[in-house]
């Protein structure tokens, strides 16, 4: 088990109602199950320049460059500022 992070920019569409975003970076920590491990090993890492260099970094950045689609980057917000977004996602209507 892990955490899939991305990073990357986010803005308004029209007058604070819609976002969008776009995500230019992903990657994978891989939760550490061994008794030495410390709660830092449990979370995410910080950032994509904080994994350590390996075929898997690549691969999972690879994957995830492909796999975002623009066209449904674009979410109804009740909430959006500089550093905040509250997605309004009604369920089942």
């Amino acid at each position: 088990s892990g955490w899939l992070s991305v990073s990357g920019t986010y803005g308004s569409e029209d007058e604070d109602l819609v976002c969008r975003v776009d995500f230019d970076k992903a990657w994978v920590t891989r939760v550490t199950t061994s008794d030495s491990a410390s709660e830092s090993d449990y979370g995410p890492m910080e950032s994509f320049d904080r994994v350590p260099e390996s075929a898997a970094k690549q691969t999972i950045q690879t994957l995830g460059q492909l796999g975002f689609v623009k066209s449904v980057s674009v979410f109804p917000v009740s909430y959006l500022d500089d550093d905040t977004i509250v997605f309004d996602f009604e369920i089942l209507g």
